[in-house]
């Protein structure tokens, strides 16, 4: 699971507490002043802040993977974060963001302003829906992460099904009502990560993630196994693609 992003990865305490110097020595050099290194320790130590999979920011050996961590607190408007290598035997367990939607949405009140409304839209269109970003945090761990106008940051999952198209217009258009920033990432083949204001647009370049790199992707190039169509001038035969970590192997080559 070291290879998905947007999981979230959950330590055990003797783990945290070997990590500490490389939580440490992944701050910003703007935040490592005592007060900050205070709070980061306690956010890690005694809240069990959970790590993000993200992807590898320096050499990574066999079975090693990079994990970010976000705080609550932030420093002139900028979160706090860090960032360190793991084994895959140092985690005990993960959380997809879809299981942390799933959490989110029986919680009262919800974490995010428009949570539910949107959630209600995903059921609506028949949409599998994944919860990331400060939101996602706030929801398992119960800390102030979401302010007022903090964006709602969700994952679509290509694969599930449902009118994906339908779904995202009227997030369009509920955000424009409500004044509500939604930043939709379409995940297909469980490993290419796509916007869908990007996906959906008439762009003929398109921004694919994936847990090795970022590439831009003639449209053409992109392969959907999901089967999710494009506007129609778009549309393009479903073929399934692998993703695998060296280049010559990427949709974008």
């Amino acid at each position: 699971m070291l290879n998905r992003r947007h999981y979230l990865a959950e330590l055990e305490p003797a783990v945290r507490e070997a990590l500490v110097p490389s939580l440490l020595e992944g701050l910003p050099h703007t935040m490592r002043d005592g007060a900050t290194e205070k709070a980061v320790l306690n956010g890690f130590l005694e809240d069990r802040i959970p790590g993000i999979v993200c992807r590898p920011t320096r050499p990574c050996g066999e079975g090693q993977g990079q994990l970010g961590f976000a705080f609550p607190e932030r420093i002139d408007q900028q979160r706090v974060r860090s960032s360190l290598i793991v084994d895959a035997d140092q985690v005990s367990g993960f959380l997809s963001p879809y299981e942390v939607m799933d959490r989110a949405v029986r919680q009262s009140p919800p974490t995010h302003p428009g949570l539910v409304s949107i959630a209600g839209l995903g059921e609506r269109f028949g949409v599998r829906l994944g919860l990331l970003g400060s939101a996602a945090l706030a929801a398992v761990t119960g800390l102030a992460y979401v302010r007022p106008d903090s964006d709602l940051d969700i994952l679509v999952d290509a694969g599930h099904g449902g009118d994906i198209e339908a779904f995202y217009q009227a997030v369009s258009s509920l955000s424009g009502e409500l004044g509500l920033s939604v930043d939709a990432e379409m995940e297909i083949n469980s490993c290419l990560g796509v916007k869908l204001k990007e996906y959906f647009s008439e762009a003929r370049e398109i921004l694919v993630k994936t847990i090795y790199d970022v590439s831009l992707v003639d449209r053409e190039k992109l392969c959907v196994s999901s089967g999710v169509p494009m506007f129609e001038k778009h549309r393009l035969g479903g073929v399934t693609g692998e993703c695998k970590k060296s280049p010559q192997n990427q949709p974008s080559n």
